[in-house]
């Protein structure tokens, strides 16, 4: 349990400080550390569901898109910078570096590996954020046809 709690803090400063290099809005640092959180959770939860790489990624970036999408209504504010600091935890990072490690090396199979597994998380983080992004956009559009009819 402590371990799990001390990658929850992790995730929020990592999504935070990526938030200050970027030049958030002082304001939106503790919105934007609460969805690195949000994003790791659920990313975890997952894992104890779900075996291998992508549906847990695609989880955690449902979560997150979905929290972007409602912070950006409540702070009249672009999403997209909620989304993409709040997926900062989720990043693939170490396998990537491990597949071309590995590739440089020539040990194709670890490397063949690695890029499974890099290419799962990229491939589950944008399946996330285009669902939600397509039914938020539908709901819009949607919603706008109704008030026109």
């Amino acid at each position: 349990m402590e371990r799990i709690v001390l990658q929850l803090i992790m995730a929020g400063l990592g999504s935070a400080g990526f938030g200050l290099i970027f030049r958030v809005r002082r304001d939106h640092l503790s919105l934007i550390a609460v969805g690195g959180v949000l994003c790791w959770l659920s990313y975890l939860g997952s894992r104890q569901v779900f075996h291998g790489m992508f549906v847990p990624s695609l989880a955690a970036s449902v979560a997150a898109a979905l929290y972007a999408e409602i912070l950006a209504r409540i702070c009249k504010a672009p999403s997209t910078p909620f989304f993409a600091l709040s997926e900062i935890p989720l990043i693939p990072g170490s396998s990537l570096y491990y597949c071309m490690l590995n590739a440089a090396r020539g040990q194709a199979k670890e490397a063949l590996s690695y890029g499974l597994q890099t290419f799962a998380v990229a491939l589950g983080i944008a399946a996330g954020m285009s669902i939600v992004w397509a039914m938020c956009d539908f709901s819009r559009k949607a919603a706008r046809h109704a008030e026109g009819i």
